[in-house]
């Protein structure tokens, strides 16, 4: 623990940090814990507190959109991409594609993306948040 108050986790691969960082709700004596990567020059203050990475899903994206550059583009429009999870690479699991994304907590957050998709047809793809902080934007 560092004496600002931050814990600080050491995984022993990035798989185990990914899979705590997209766990569900963690509580410390009745508090939420935010969890979140540490960059590399990490400046121990609550000015962070406003930024927090959460898994975001996008359901039923048509398959053409399933690759590294077109899901980080996707991300951009949201935040920070961070991770894909395993089903995306295998394509074990398709009815959504999830991505890690840091977000603002400040900003508004869409539900939906429009984009145009390589045969010039519009989607307006629905974008869902997995465990959002819950004083999401009332602090």
């Amino acid at each position: 623990m560092h004496d600002s108050g931050w814990l600080i986790f050491s995984f022993s691969s990035k798989l185990e940090m990914f899979e705590v960082l997209g766990g569900s709700h963690y509580f410390v004596f009745g508090r939420p814990l935010i969890l979140k990567v540490m960059p590399e020059f990490f400046y121990f203050t609550t000015f962070d507190m406003v930024r927090t990475s959460v898994w975001v899903r996008f359901p039923n994206l048509p398959l053409m959109c399933w690759f590294s550059t077109c899901l980080s583009k996707l991300a951009s429009v949201l935040g920070k991409p961070i991770h894909y999870d395993a089903p995306i690479a295998s394509m074990t699991r398709l009815s959504y594609a999830r991505v890690l994304v840091e977000n603002d907590l400040l900003a508004d957050l869409p539900t939906s993306i429009n984009l145009v998709l390589p045969n010039d047809l519009p989607l307006s793809q629905q974008v869902m948040y997995k465990s959002l902080p819950r004083f999401y934007k009332q602090c």
